[in-house]
């Protein structure tokens, strides 16, 4: 993972592990929120990532620290 993949990834961790409200998102009751939600979101506190970013986190971790839900739309820390 390259040096902008690991600085989204400990900012994932943070935020949906610990400070959701934060950035204004809340997480449902299995701990995901949208994909899309938490990108805008981040973006508008500053923070500048994508969605392809989001996924390729998560796949560079092969589920151990992120996961997706099954339709794709929704991302949570495990």
């Amino acid at each position: 993972m390259n040096k902008r993949l690991t600085k989204i990834s400990k900012y994932m961790a943070f935020i949906l592990r610990h400070e959701p409200q934060s950035i204004g998102i809340q997480l449902d009751e299995s701990g995901f929120v949208e994909i899309d939600l938490l990108v805008r979101n981040a973006n508008a506190t500053g923070k500048s990532i994508t969605a392809d970013q989001v996924r390729q986190v998560v796949a560079a971790h092969e589920g151990k620290m992120f996961a997706i839900s099954e339709d794709g739309t929704r991302v949570r820390a495990c």
